[in-house]
């Protein structure tokens, strides 16, 4: 069985998500970050970078989220439900996740961050990182209206699971580089109501 450790954080979330979609059995380990439970001896030897998520299967330790979902797909997904069998379709989820791990991930990190420093706020920061975010969204919402896809690749990828928790945040705070553009709310909206995406939004419990 995997164990997967895992905390309530958007990229703990992606590997939950993809799991609840291949219909995998797995076991949760939270390892709570609050807590900084991270820096234990126990999950030092899991990930020496101190980072969820992680998982063993079948006595190998995976870490970082997007190298996660790959052997997942690989493994456990022969009909190609999150990672296609096309060879191009393929690589095309893999460059969407990619992006996201490259782009929106650290862009939306260091924005967030600066949202929630104490005292006084570093203006700059603010405005540099919400640009990017603004033009990575712009991006996305591109990629959406080429063709008129439901999902990056046309079809639900793990470029789509890689994306959902970060960016579902920033809609829920009603960030305007995402309302401001329907096609990306009805992409995320369409996401958030798979049964499975909800099941992994809630792990761990």
């Amino acid at each position: 069985m995997i164990k997967l450790h895992t905390w309530k954080t958007p990229n703990g979330r992606k590997v939950s998500i993809a799991l609840e979609e291949l219909g995998v059995e797995y076991e949760v380990l939270p390892i709570d970050t609050g807590a900084e439970e991270q820096f234990s001896d126990a999950f030092l030897a899991v990930n020496p970078n101190h980072k969820i998520p992680a998982i063993d299967e079948g006595g190998q330790t995976i870490w970082e989220s997007g190298a996660i979902l790959l052997p997942l797909g690989e493994r456990h997904d022969r009909d190609g439900r999150i990672l296609p069998r096309d060879p191009a379709k393929r690589m095309e989820a893999i460059q969407f996740a990619f992006f996201q791990i490259g782009g929106v991930g650290p862009n939306l990190a260091r924005f967030g961050a600066a949202l929630r420093k104490e005292g006084d706020k570093n203006q700059e920061m603010i405005e540099i990182f919400g640009r990017e975010m603004n033009r990575l969204c712009g991006v996305l919402d591109r990629i959406l209206e080429n063709g008129n896809r439901d999902y990056l690749t046309g079809d639900y990828t793990i470029g789509d699971i890689m994306h959902f928790p970060w960016l579902r945040i920033a809609q829920n705070m009603g960030a305007d580089w995402i309302t401001s553009r329907p096609r990306l709310v009805d992409w995320l909206d369409r996401i958030a109501v798979r049964p499975a995406v909800a099941r992994g939004m809630e792990i761990p419990g």
